[in-house]
């Protein structure tokens, strides 16, 4: 189980090239031109300039102070001392500025408050329908920075993006490149860190609630990184609220809260680009850390294209699932991109990696977030799962036993054998499934035709009487080591038979060989994932290819009979119950035969018994 508290993670899309134009050329100031907003070249003069936008990590609340910064006529983006200041005027996080003269197009921008976690509308629709409301308050503000270039821009939005590339823009640009080139390179930088490639016009031009590829970019590494446990830590160790972009909640007191500590969290994203354009494993390797979780949790969605989630578009069903799938998609890329690992498919099966760069893993013996520096990936055919190097060996390590041959002399068809001892008792099993051709009649109108050599049902590998599909069995029909349809000298497989064999090799994975890679999309859909050899030469094949699973008939000495034994004083007084009906249905209770162990049933990494009947199974034969 994974720990409480740390739940539907945040997801993923992509690897990052953000697209501008052209390049600014250091004219004297205040030239006049034209063209696109990264595009201008000289100094532009601006004069009765108006300006709006919206700053966003989620929205900032409204009273949120906003205040924008002149830039020398230089064009160095060095501030004039010159500010403007207004306030966001709606929980929309909506700013306005009236009659700007300023003398340089490129302005500083900053955004300072409370902000509201982001959720979808699907998830505002539920809330209503179960009258519950959520604070989606932050428990602490947030300041927000962007640099622009207002020359034909109206709009100019502050959001994560725009903070990220804020440092980086100012450094290049004191190194001599123009802005329009240092807005490239800055931007292209900071979506390939988070392993993103799209193409968008501008961050400024970003919207966490609007629909394209950019935006819902920015919508995923919001959500990402709106997570308590990832900037409040304390004495080494994340702790605090997860919020997963639905319903947040809190597992400690908000009270004790070092606000400080999220400005600096973000503001570190921020300084670590401004240096090189890279994200140090230091900040990466948390990020990871949830990317990676999230892209288990939510790897189903692999298989979840968009004509399945609009099979679900009633009500809000469409919206939750395209968020989920979107989530995923980015988690697994930024995942992969920060571990240098290519998509794990099927032809990579049973392959391995060695990473050396730090990742945070869930330590579940120790309840505790611990930092792995190095050790493996394994490919299941679905994803990577993190593992040693003592576990890979351990998949094709064979697991101590010997082999040898036995003949029915029935049919003269010849057996591999298995022999191996456990807890001081020796077992001999047949290493492959009993093909005793019965020819059987049918006799029920539930076995229809005859069945290929090797199936069985239930009273044929017992022996029965086929009555006995349908009727209880008592325990004097059972022998301890019951032959049934084996051979002279061997036994059907009984119940703690199997439950020692699966003891011995350590689960049931351990019998299984490669047939049962099925199709990526259907094994995934029934949890049939798995690195397995046949590491004690058992072959145990399924019985389709659809379902990956088989039935053994069984039985267990001593679980039949009767629940209850009647007895004079029971008699007494069950005849002072006068209400007949209650009297007979209490009768049948107490004299109903017990249930017994009938089938035992496996597929890849589970096992169970089955109390009914099956008109479908194998059988496996134990020497006495």
């Amino acid at each position: 189980m994974r720990k409480q508290g740390i739940h539907m993670k945040k997801f993923l899309v992509g690897l990052g090239a953000l697209v501008f134009g052209g390049a600014f050329w250091a004219c004297s100031a205040f030239d006049k031109t034209s063209g696109t907003d990264e595009q201008s070249e000289g100094i532009v003069a601006l004069a009765g300039k108006k300006i709006s936008g919206k700053a966003q990590k989620g929205p900032l609340v409204k009273g949120s102070e906003v205040v924008l910064r002149e830039t020398s006529a230089e064009g160095n983006l060095e501030p004039t001392g010159r500010e403007f200041h207004t306030t966001i005027i709606n929980d929309s996080g909506e700013f306005r500025i009236d009659s700007l003269d300023l003398e340089s197009q490129y302005v500083l921008i900053s955004a300072e408050g409370y902000y509201t976690h982001e959720r979808s509308d699907g998830v505002r629709d539920i809330e209503e329908m179960l009258g519950i409301v959520f604070d989606y308050r932050s428990e602490c503000p947030m300041r927000l920075d962007a640099v622009s270039n207002l020359n034909n821009r109206n709009t100019a939005n502050i959001n994560l993006l725009t903070h990220f590339e804020y440092k980086r823009v100012l450094k290049l640009v004191g190194e001599g490149k123009s802005f329009a080139e240092a807005k490239r390179q800055a931007s292209r930088e900071v979506l390939g860190a988070f392993g993103v490639d799209i193409s968008v016009s501008s961050a400024e031009d970003l919207d966490i609630f609007n629909t394209s590829e950019g935006d819902r970019t920015l919508f995923n590494i919001s959500l990402l990184l709106d997570n308590r446990s990832n900037w409040d830590i304390r004495d080494g160790e994340r702790i605090g609220a997860n919020y997963d972009g639905y319903i947040p909640y809190v597992n400690i007191d908000s009270a004790d809260i070092d606000c400080s500590k999220l400005q600096k969290y973000i503001d570190g994203f921020a300084n670590d680009f401004a240096d090189d354009g890279v994200l140090s494993d230091t900040i990466m390797q948390i990020l990871a850390s949830d990317a990676y979780s999230t892209a288990m949790d939510y790897s189903h969605f692999e298989f979840i294209d968009e004509d399945d989630m609009r099979e679900k578009e009633g009500g809000s069903s469409y919206e939750i699932l395209s968020t989920m799938k979107k989530r995923y998609e980015f988690s697994k890329y930024l995942f992969l991109n920060y571990m240098g690992l290519e998509r794990c498919t099927e032809d990579l099966w049973g392959e391995y990696r060695e990473f050396h760069k730090p990742i945070q893993v869930w330590d579940r013996g120790e309840d505790l977030w611990v930092t792995k520096d190095s050790g493996y990936y394994l490919c299941n055919g679905f994803n990577w799962e993190m593992t040693t190097m003592e576990h890979i060996d351990s998949l094709s390590l064979r697991i101590d036993h010997e082999n040898g041959f036995m003949t029915d002399l029935r049919d003269g068809q010849k057996y591999k054998t298995v022999s191996f001892v456990h807890d001081g008792q020796y077992y001999e099993w047949m290493a492959e499934d009993l093909r005793y051709n019965i020819n059987p009649v049918v006799h029920s109108r539930r076995a229809k035709g005859n069945r290929p050599v090797g199936i069985y049902n239930w009273t044929e590998a017992m022996q029965f009487s086929e009555s006995y599909m349908t009727r209880p069995v008592s325990n004097d029909m059972m022998d301890s080591l019951h032959q049934g349809i084996c051979p002279d000298g061997w036994h059907l497989a009984n119940y703690e038979e199997w439950m020692a064999l699966i003891d011995y090799v350590g689960g049931v994975n351990n019998l299984l060989d490669e047939t049962w890679r099925t199709s990526r999309e259907f094994a995934f859909g029934k949890d049939l994932i798995g690195v397995f050899y046949n590491r004690f030469d058992f072959n145990l094949v399924p019985m389709d290819k659809k379902y990956l699973e088989v039935y053994y008939h069984t039985y267990e000495k001593g679980s039949y009979g009767k629940i209850y034994e009647m007895d004079e004083s029971t008699r007494t007084w069950l005849a002072t119950i006068e209400d007949e009906e209650e009297r007979r249905a209490i009768e049948e209770i107490m004299l109903a035969p017990e249930k017994g162990v009938f089938a035992f049933e496996m597929s890849i990494d589970m096992t169970r018994k089955r109390e009914e009947t099956q008109s479908k199974g194998r059988v496996r034969c134990v020497k006495n």
